[in-house]
């Protein structure tokens, strides 16, 4: 499985609630369970309200790592103080259909306590995140084990 950081950075704006996380590579099955933990890990230790998550890099997910992640994953974040959810990846990938199915279904399951967009960039994100601050820069990038 390995150490998050070898396939996850992250950048955190205290002041603004917000943690930008990228996976940096494909990741399998045990990985990705192991990176969203992760980073629930760290919307809990930062209290963090807005997360964005750059999903480039990542081929579509199993049937079995969906039922994780609308079942599972989806009621630890509204346990956080989580309200939006950002993630970026390309809309022609069959990814994108995947977590726009996620979010949906987390709605019908939980309610819309936590609102969820899939995104192409992550300029797209960022202003759906923080619309009143058009030239926001995120702050450097940290791993896993910073």
């Amino acid at each position: 499985m390995g150490n998050p950081a070898d396939y996850l950075e992250y950048r955190l704006d205290s002041k603004k609630q917000l943690l930008y996380c990228r996976w940096t590579r494909d990741v399998n099955q045990a990985e990705y369970k192991a990176g969203l933990q992760f980073i629930y890990k760290k919307l809990v230790e930062h209290d963090t309200r807005l997360w964005l998550q750059d999903s480039t890099v990542l081929q579509p997910r199993t049937v079995a790592e969906l039922k994780w992640v609308v079942e599972e994953f989806s009621f630890m974040l509204t346990s956080t103080s989580i309200k939006y959810v950002a993630v970026v990846t390309p809309h022609s990938r069959t990814h994108y259909a995947e977590l726009r199915m996620i979010r949906e279904k987390a709605y019908r399951i939980f309610g819309k306590q936590v609102l969820m967009e899939v995104f192409d960039t992550v300029e797209e994100a960022l202003s759906w995140l923080l619309p009143n601050l058009q030239h926001y820069r995120l702050q450097d990038l940290m791993t896993p084990g910073s």
